[in-house]
């Protein structure tokens, strides 16, 4: 892994990503992310070119309304890190868990050159350490026990959730625990939901529940299953995280796998 490790990021990287400009309305941002999507959109200045900084799924959900005046200049946000294009792999993953961003920017004298993103990593490990990822098992690297979330649960409950804990998707289960979907911000953007969805107290929250939003269409994994197996959802169907269940028969969500999980292969030093 030590190559793999030392790779410079800019081989990497998806030059096809979309971006977003300045004076952009937060309507045109929402559509691009609901047609293409993409987590992050890197924000360019509509005057100088220069980039100015990361418009994500989490903050075009906070926006109060679809009919907000709002640019993206008004919301964009700077961020604590910015890449070089000679930056290597492992260099680039340790500053991604030290600020917990796995979306930046790789800058050069102030103009964007392309997104490093966390999923480029699971990418590059499917395409050059497959016989590796096919000697592990995801028991051994899946989050046990995480949270789950029922079909009933409101939408309001579950935003709150993701916005504590950061998480972008969560599984969906039933009462005995049977993995029957899960939700994401994704989903919720597809759906057009917004933050007046998760804040009010009467109209919509009180009959939207995690059903109306879900995707009932979930693959997952089993204890057994190897992080090659793992990872092609991931870079095929760009999934972010794939649940394990414990066996076919009672689907019990009992683990997940997401991209970080595998990029801390690299940073292990395996």
């Amino acid at each position: 892994m030590y190559e793999i490790g030392n790779t410079k990021i800019i081989s990497l990287i998806d030059k096809s990503r979309p971006i977003g400009y300045s004076d952009d309305s937060i309507a045109t941002l929402r559509k691009i992310i609901r047609t293409t999507g993409a987590r992050a959109l890197p924000i360019i200045d509509k005057n100088t070119g220069n980039f100015m900084g990361i418009i994500d799924r989490g903050d075009i959900l906070i926006v109060s309304s679809t009919k907000t005046n709002a640019i993206a200049s008004s919301i964009v946000k700077e961020l604590p890190i910015e890449l070089n294009p000679d930056i290597k792999i492992i260099d680039a993953l340790e500053l991604m868990f030290k600020y917990d961003k796995w979306e930046l920017p790789i800058i050069e004298n102030k103009k964007y050159i392309g997104l490093f993103s966390i999923s480029d990593i699971v990418r590059f490990l499917f395409n050059n350490a497959k016989d590796y990822l096919k000697s592990l098992k995801a028991e051994d690297y899946m989050t046990k026990d995480p949270i789950v979330v029922s079909p009933d649960d409101p939408i309001s409950k579950i935003w709150k959730k993701m916005v504590e804990l950061k998480y972008a998707g969560l599984p969906v289960a039933n009462e005995k625990q049977k993995l029957v979907g899960i939700i994401t911000q994704f989903d919720l953007i597809k759906k057009g939901y917004t933050r007046v969805h998760f804040e009010s107290e009467s109209g919509i929250v009180k009959t939207t529940k995690v059903k109306d939003a879900m995707t009932y269409t979930v693959i997952y994994g089993y204890p057994w299953s190897t992080l090659y197996e793992i990872s092609i959802p991931m870079v095929k169907k760009d999934y972010g995280r794939i649940p394990i269940v414990s066996s076919e028969n009672d689907k019990k969500v009992i683990g997940i796998i997401d991209r970080e999980d595998l990029a801390k292969i690299i940073i292990r030093g395996d």
